[in-house]
């Protein structure tokens, strides 16, 4: 027998007893259901210029009354409000870890009672794009904070920046093996507010401005990982 007829019979020997092997693996092992994801949000968060009050997480309509929970609360992973104060002015955060992204506008309209759309101003800071409007006597921003750092608002956005080229070669490896998706679709959708100033509302923007730009620099530090 030549020496290349006795190495293709060994690795056809090696590939079938392997292939034996997981296949009874695969018989006797009972067959495990995943665990959905979770991520449990931090307990604080430092805001240079805020006093932190409380955090309280955000019940999930899936898990109590899931005929009654819409398509966002579906994509939620978990969920966690947040409370400051500063010279007894109240800042309220919402924060909701999506598996998937949808964008800002279908998210604020499904976080209505009447499923209203809510008109908001496109803007940008040096994190990112976000929506500014006013509801109630109060001054919100909201955006989406993905893995790639900027915040995006639209979902054309947050495909662009999945879809650059230095995002896809970091997980093309990984996509690959079967370890990791080819695109990371995972999103912080944030929301913060805090009651306009009637004696100076462009004090008020600054400060929610500020606030919003500390708070997604701190998360991009501090992303979830990926399950």
């Amino acid at each position: 027998m030549k020496t290349w007829e006795k190495v293709r019979n060994f690795w056809l020997a090696t590939a079938f007893v392997s292939s034996s092997l997981v296949l009874l693996k695969l018989a006797v092992t009972p067959a495990q259901k995943p665990l959905p994801p979770s991520y449990p949000f931090p307990a604080s968060v430092p805001l240079s210029r805020w006093q932190f009050v409380q955090a309280t997480p955000i019940g999930l309509q899936k898990l109590y009354t899931p005929s009654l929970a819409t398509s966002i609360d579906d994509l939620t992973i978990a969920g966690q409000s947040y409370r400051y104060l500063r010279n007894g002015k109240p800042l309220e955060i919402e924060m909701r870890y999506f598996r998937d992204y949808s964008s800002v506008s279908d998210i604020l309209k499904e976080s209505t009672i009447r499923n209203d759309r809510i008109n908001f101003t496109p803007a940008r800071s040096s994190v990112g794009a976000h929506a500014t409007y006013q509801r109630s006597n109060r001054l919100f921003i909201t955006a989406c904070i993905p893995t790639t750092r900027e915040t995006t608002i639209t979902t054309g956005e947050f495909r662009s920046a999945q879809n650059r080229p230095d995002a896809l070669i970091a997980r093309s490896l990984p996509w690959f093996l079967g370890q990791k998706r080819l695109r990371d679709l995972r999103c912080l959708w944030t929301r913060i507010s805090t009651p306009i100033d009637p004696a100076s509302p462009s004090t008020t923007q600054q400060e929610l401005e500020q606030a919003w730009i500390e708070w997604v620099q701190w998360w991009n530090n501090n992303y979830p990982p990926e399950s």
